[in-house]
Parts: structure tokens; sequence; C-alpha cells
């Protein structure tokens, strides 16, 4: 099928001009096209959009430079072919400067479908050209958009040292002269650091200080490699994030945990003791001959004491585990040995609630590693409060076991038959102060900071904690440690 070509023919002889229109046809061409002879007419016949234009050389009232000029005036990207009788190379090479796709000879239209392909592909190429031109301009200005406007200082340098990038912010906060001046710009050689990322490393992160306005300044840096198309590492990318504010908000909130630590121990000490010279006397009192009014009297004295104490514990840990303060985490913990002791400390409790205990520990289990006392406090606490939310006649189950032969790790799990913990109330479960909605209206007594305890204890051990539960059908708080390996060392989750 032909192949449509819309033609502006700029000819004033319409005998040459079917020559060169049969010409097209034989080669494979449906022309649509329009005749000129003059410059109002080609100016016309730009218009209509052609896709080429063949151009006798010499007309009455124009020539081919004209019609070069003219198309260069109306910033039109169409090919033109000088067509003519006879041309010396200088007239061919004249048009060839001013714009000419091409140039033939009239006796010698062989070469005018060739011509016109050959014109009409430079100019598909042209257009390509151009867009990939301008969408790199428009990549190049985004990105250096992005990059002025970042919110931390950029810096880009080669192999050798020499700067390639530098952005507003960089630019903004780089000191001058010698006093306050960066060192990674005081020489053209790399540092240890640059040059690691040209030799493989990923990435290099540190603390830098440099001196702003007077004023030293804390930056975060990190240095990336920046490799082209083939891969090579070519060049070091280095981002400066000023973490000046960060850190003395570090610095004060360390401080106010320092004070808070020391407050809260203190309160601590003060309440614990008198707290237990009250159940001393309170538990002699009870083994005493009160009467019934006077020892249930001592029994509430006795009770809330004991709450008291229990809060006071809790908090204690809470602030011991915020602050970090140091603790034995070296230990070996049996774990058997860990859920006896528990037990042996709730047994009272158990048994004067009517409560039964069933253990199901798998032989042989490997050691904790970590603090026994804090290990301790997360089983008392969750035994506690198994046994606190069961009513009589309540079954309680403390499991022990490895999920997972190929990971070294123990699974504590302490399941009651109690109230229950609605869906809805799971995730605010180890928020320090939160009851449950039924806690709180069976007027069950407790802080709110057990369970905060045993997540942060767990948590600090590298472990993790979870629950299944729903309303009236019990509770199952599992509990997962990392224990010692057959080499005897502990292996984190």
């Amino acid at each position: 099928m032909p192949s449509p070509l819309r033609l502006l023919l700029v000819e004033d002889r319409p005998d040459d001009a079917e020559l060169l229109l049969l010409e097209l046809k034989r080669a494979g061409y449906q022309p649509i096209w329009t005749r000129a002879e003059t410059p109002e007419e080609f100016v016309a016949g730009l218009a209509e959009q052609p896709d080429i234009v063949l151009c006798d050389y010499s007309l009455p009232a124009m020539t081919a430079p004209d019609a070069l000029r003219m198309l260069q005036e109306q910033q039109q990207d169409i090919p033109l072919i000088v067509v003519s009788g006879v041309m010396d190379e200088d007239t061919c090479v004249n048009s060839l400067r001013l714009g000419a796709s091409d140039y033939l000879l009239k006796d010698r239209l062989v070469r005018l479908a060739p011509a016109i392909e050959h014109a009409l592909a430079k100019r598909r190429l042209s257009a390509q050209a151009r867009v990939i031109e301008q969408q790199s301009r428009e990549t190049a200005e985004i990105l250096r958009g992005v990059v002025d406007h970042a919110p931390a200082a950029i810096c880009v340098r080669d192999a050798t040292g020499r700067t390639l990038l530098t952005n507003t912010e960089f630019d903004r906060l780089r000191p001058t002269g010698n006093g306050g001046r960066p060192a990674v710009l005081d020489r053209r050689k790399l540092t240890s650091v640059e040059q690691a990322c040209l030799d493989g490393a990923d990435k290099v992160e540190g603390e830098e200080i440099w001196s702003v306005d007077g004023e030293d300044r804390t930056f975060l840096t990190v240095r990336y490699p920046v490799v082209d198309g083939s891969g090579r590492r070519f060049a070091i990318g280095a981002i400066y994030v000023d973490i000046t504010r960060q850190k003395q908000v570090e610095e004060e909130l360390r401080e106010l945990d320092r004070m808070k630590g020391e407050f809260v121990a203190t309160v601590s000490h003060e309440l614990r003791t008198p707290l237990t010279s009250i159940t001393g006397y309170a538990e002699m009192l009870l083994a005493g001959d009160a009467d019934p009014v006077h020892t249930k009297m001592i029994e509430v004295i006795d009770r809330n004491s004991r709450r008291l104490l229990t809060l006071v514990e809790d908090l204690l840990t809470l602030s011991r585990v915020d602050s970090n303060i140091a603790a034995r985490m070296d230990e070996q913990v049996d774990v058997a040995e860990l859920v006896n002791t528990a037990v042996g400390v709730l047994t009272p409790a158990m048994e004067s609630q009517g409560v039964e205990l069933q253990l199901q520990l798998m032989p042989a289990l490997p050691h904790l590693i970590g603090n026994r006392s804090q290990l301790e406090r997360v089983l008392l606490n969750l035994l506690s409060n198994a046994v606190k939310f069961s009513t009589a006649g309540g079954l309680v189950t403390i499991a022990a076991s490895v999920p997972d032969i190929s990971r070294p790790a123990v699974e504590i799990r302490v399941k009651d038959s109690g109230i229950g913990i609605p869906v809805e109330e799971q995730d605010q479960l180890f928020t320090r102060f939160f009851r449950t909605e039924q806690a709180r209206h069976q007027a069950i007594q407790g802080t709110g900071l057990g369970l905060a305890v045993v997540r942060q204890i767990v948590e600090g051990h590298h472990g993790t904690i979870g629950v299944e539960s729903a309303a009236d059908e019990g509770a199952t708080f599992i509990v997962t440690l990392p224990a010692m390996n057959p080499a005897g060392l502990a292996v984190r989750l």
C-alpha cells in the first residue's frame, strides 16, 4: 500500500513538478501535494505542515536559499531537499550550509526516494533527540530542586577529592576561613571513610562537629558511593544532618531520666520501709487473739499494705529498666527452677482462692541467659494476674517448651480460666496503668503496672510477649526468650 507523503513543491515548471510526483509514486509514495512559486505561497504551504519540501534552486520570485531562510524564520523543523537542473559544487555546499537536507539533479531522480527517506529519518531522530534533551533538562531541574531544597547539607566529591556538587544548605552551613572550615574540604585527598566507600563499603555513618557562625554544631553524616551506569564507583556522596538540637534534647532527657530515677528510688525507699513495718505488724496481729471485728480490720490493713508494696516494687523495676541501671544480664537461669520459685511464692494465694495449678514443663529445657531477679518478676506478675482473675475452682496452667528445635529459645505460657480480655482491649494491655473494663467493673485490685513491667523486662532480654484471649474465655500469655545453644551461647531472637 502506498505511503502517504505530505509534500510542498517549490517549482515554477508544472512539467518538472509532474516528473517529481511520478518518481515518488513509482517509489511507493502517495503524494498529497501543494505547489508554490512565490514567497507568499511558500509560507502558506508551510502552514499546512508538510512532511518535506522539494525546492528548485532558482525560481523567478525566490531561490532555495530564500526558502531556507524563511523556514528558519518560521522556526519550522521541515526537511528541505534542493532539486535543480544544474548545480555546481559551491552551490551544493552553500545549500547544505544553509540547512538543506540534501540536493540532487533533476536528471538523477532515482536518488529522490532514498534522499526523502534519509531526510525523514533524520527529522524523526532530531525530534526524539529534542524530546530526550527536554526530558533531561526537566529531570536535571527537578533533581537540582530536590537537592537544593533538601533539609540536609549535601556534598559530592570524586575519587581525587575534587568537589563535584554541593547544595544550598551545604553552602549556607559551610564556614569560611581556615578556623572553622570542615576538614573534609581542606584537602584534595580522600579521608579513610571516603576511600572505604570507593573500595566497597555501601554506607558509612558517623558524627562530625562543625563550627558554624562561631558555634559548634553536631552533624550526623552518611557517606555512600556514587555509581555510574556500568556499576563503577566514581564519587562519594555525603549527607550532613544537623542534630545539634536533638543531641541537646537527648542530654536533657538523660538528665531528667536520672532525676526521675533518683526521685522514684528515694520515694520508693521511703515508702517501702514503713510499709514493711506495717505488713510485719499486721501479720503479728493476725497471728494473735484479736476478735473477728478487729481481725477483719487488720486483714484490710495487711491486704492494702501488700498492694502498696507491690506497686512500689513495680515502680522501682520500671525505673531501673527505663534508666538502664546496670544489672547482671549474664546469669544462667534454670527455667524449671524459676517456675517452681514463682509457684512457691504464690501457692498461698492460689490455695486461699481455690485455684488449681498445673505444670507442663518439657524435660531438659535449655538455660536462659539474663537477670534472674527480673525474669522471676515476669513469672510472678503473670502468675499473680492469672490467679487474681480466676474464680474459685479455676485452673491455672504454666507450660514451658522449646517451640522450634532449630532455634534456641524457650516459650513460657501462663494460662488461666478467668474472665478473659476482649479483643479490642488487647492492644493496650501492656500500657502502663491500663486496666480492662471488666477488671474495673468487678473491682479487681491492681495498679495496671504489672504487665508493663513484664513487657519491659522481656524486651530488655530480647524476647517477645503476646496474648491469646477473648471475653469470658480466659487468657494465655506467651513469653518467648532466647536461650543458650549447645555451645553455651545465648542467641537473640
